[in-house]
């Protein structure tokens, strides 16, 4: 089963650059700690890791008979109690390394075993999960951390980050990166205070930056709450969309992971997940008291920025009618004439029709009398850019409107490129010669 928004309703795209840093930062992480590991040899010959198996496989057996009853299961149905037996099943949990040593208290055991014992634990100790992941019967401040940032293999790695960028571009765009890198982090330990409280005696790490995604996604769900958002899922063979409050998807997806970690074994984490998730939640109820908006907003900008696209227009949108959501939406521009989710919309709804440049040039017109035009021309530039638009294509008393703006904003070299553009359309005007005189006094 899977279960993701498709699209943010809110009309705001800016780069979420806190998501890619993270992105970055994970995957060299990834990539130095793998080679750091591939470096490690293994201190043990085959006739010595066969040695020390035939020590421990009996003891190993009878410590899972009074463990997990499922795993016990399946270690018994294992024929073959060598090496593999025990790096299935015991050389990489510390909780097993323990007991071992317990056992050696009332049973001494032989110098050969002491020492190959002691090789062994040292040889897994070093590896980068055993330093920096987050073990539940020794934790500590670093690796609640540390763990957050290390992962099992590419494909771990990866479906991470497609989770990380799906969810996070959305909440850090909403929050702002200093409060989301905070949510991310809370939530990550979050994650791992409910991993170790599940099985505080386990001795198998948990690294992986899931814990830390999935309380992205239990903020997401608190965030947009009673909203209806766009989701896609899958199950099985099936798949499809649906629109329904974010809020709504908690349970679904909370309940999913604590049914997978009743009735899955695997290496994965489920609890971690579930802890992220309700972190998560949490602080999305909490992040609105700490100054999500700050003192010195005006009340445009609030209005501005609380104004979302009206359900009438998305609906429209979603059956295809995009002239029909297009004229809508111009209706609420109309009210909220300086709102960058619904010309973010107005464009969109342009560019579906092939009519991209119109709407830019609708936008230009309408935004040119707002207080504060040249911050809004600039991010309605930028927008129509991303949206594939081309400032040449658009007439030439528009294209010195951006030009006077580049120039304003210290970008020489934008607004030399569109006056000379508009030269050799052989176009004149008074304000373009005035802004050509100023762009060769500046290159002089």
């Amino acid at each position: 089963m899977l279960i993701l928004p498709v699209g943010e309703n809110t009309g705001q795209r800016s780069t979420p650059w806190l998501c890619i840093f993270l992105i970055i930062i994970n995957t060299i992480i990834y990539a130095a700690t793998t080679h750091r590991d591939n470096q490690i040899e293994t201190p043990l010959s085959d006739q010595q890791l066969e040695a020390l198996a035939a020590y421990e496989a009996p003891l190993l057996l009878k410590w899972l008979s009074y463990q997990d009853s499922s795993t016990y299961a399946d270690a018994v149905a294992m024929e073959n109690r060598g090496p593999e037996f025990m790096l299935t099943y015991g050389w990489f949990n510390q909780a097993f390394s323990r007991h071992v040593s317990e056992h050696w208290q009332t049973n001494p055991p032989t110098e050969q075993w002491r020492q190959l014992r002691g090789e062994l634990e040292d040889w897994i100790t070093s590896y980068s999960p055993f330093l920096w992941g987050l073990i539940p019967d020794k934790p500590t401040a670093t690796t609640f951390i540390s763990s957050m940032f290390m992962h099992g293999d590419w494909f771990h790695l990866l479906g991470n980050m497609v989770w990380l960028i799906i969810f996070g571009a959305a909440m850090e765009r909403y929050w702002g990166a200093f409060r989301f890198s905070a949510a991310y982090l809370i939530a990550g330990i979050g994650a791992g205070a409910l991993f170790i409280l599940v099985d505080p005696e386990s001795g198998v790490p948990l690294v992986g930056a899931s814990g830390a995604i999935s309380g992205i996604m239990g903020l997401y769900a608190g965030t947009y709450r009673l909203r209806k958002v766009e989701f896609f899922y899958t199950l099985g063979f099936v798949f499809g969309s649906f629109r329904a409050p974010a809020l709504i998807l908690f349970p679904v997806w909370l309940g999913w992971e604590l049914v997978q970690s009743a009735t899955v074994e695997s290496n994965v984490a489920y609890m971690a997940h579930a802890g992220g998730l309700i972190t998560g939640l949490l602080l999305a109820f909490i992040l609105p008291h700490s100054g999500h908006q700050t003192s010195n907003q005006t009340d445009q900008a609030k209005r501005e920025q609380h104004q979302q696209v009206p359900e009438a227009c998305l609906r429209l949108a979603e059956e295809l009618r995009f002239g029909d959501a297009q004229a809508r939406s111009r209706q609420w521009l109309e009210k909220y004439p300086a709102s960058r989710p619904l010309w973010a919309f107005y464009l969109e709804m342009g560019k579906r029709q092939k009519q991209l440049d119109k709407a830019m040039q609708d936008g230009m017109k309408t935004l040119n009398s707002q207080p504060g035009k040249a911050a809004l021309l600039t991010w309605l530039w930028q927008e129509y850019e991303e949206l594939g638009g081309d400032t040449t294509r658009l007439p030439p008393p528009f294209q010195l409107l951006l030009a006077e703006l580049a120039w304003l904003q210290k970008r020489p070299l934008v607004a030399k490129a569109i006056v000379s553009e508009l030269q050799d359309k052989q176009w004149q005007h008074p304000r373009m010669e005035k802004l050509s005189q100023q762009l060769e006094l500046k290159s002089s």
